[in-house]
């Protein structure tokens, strides 16, 4: 659907510009369109690995907590299980004190995933308008009039000398250096 729709507002945009003859004017600007995989980009960058990285220490750190409850329940579990000598009451008492790591263990795993899914739509957020701000500068200087996204332009097909992927890759890992 997504496809589609990109394809229908590029269609929609070429019309409008031979329609109402804005192409004359960019005719005489020599028309020079790029191309680049945010796909690639996302997959093959060491800048974003890093911050995976960075995300995945962080997120573990953080389950420690959960780690250390899920131990405690695991003794629990087996006391219940094995220890044939337990009085009525101290079973009793093991099952809610079971019961009770089961629902603390089930908040912090519901707050972790949260936590993270914030975490994971932020960092995504600031590394689209990075890359971005990097095309743009890529854009103004090699004289680029146009640079579509492949997958969400609805790009079908380019010729490589137009593809300016590895560009990207290279300038935006370059910048998560400095």
């Amino acid at each position: 659907m997504n496809r589609q729709k990109s394809f229908f507002i590029i269609t929609v945009f070429a019309f409008c510009m031979t329609a109402f003859g804005f192409t004359k004017g960019m005719a005489a600007e020599n028309l020079k369109v790029g191309v680049f995989d945010m796909q690639k980009v996302m997959r093959e960058s060491k800048s974003i690995e890093a911050q995976r990285q960075r995300l995945a220490t962080q997120l573990d750190a953080k389950r420690k907590p959960l780690l250390e409850k899920e131990a405690y329940a695991r003794g629990l579990e087996e006391k219940l299980k094995n220890d044939r000598n337990l009085s009525p009451v101290e079973r009793k008492s093991t099952e809610e004190k079971l019961s009770n790591e089961a629902r603390d263990m089930r908040r912090i795993k519901e707050d972790l995933d949260a936590e993270f899914q914030k975490i994971d739509r932020e960092v995504g957020q600031q590394t689209m308008r990075e890359i971005a701000e990097v095309v743009k500068k890529i854009a103004e200087k090699d004289g680029w009039t146009l640079v579509l996204e492949k997958s969400a332009g609805g790009v079908v097909f380019s010729k490589d000398a137009i593809d300016i992927t590895q560009k990207v890759l290279t300038d935006y890992d370059e910048k998560g250096k400095k």
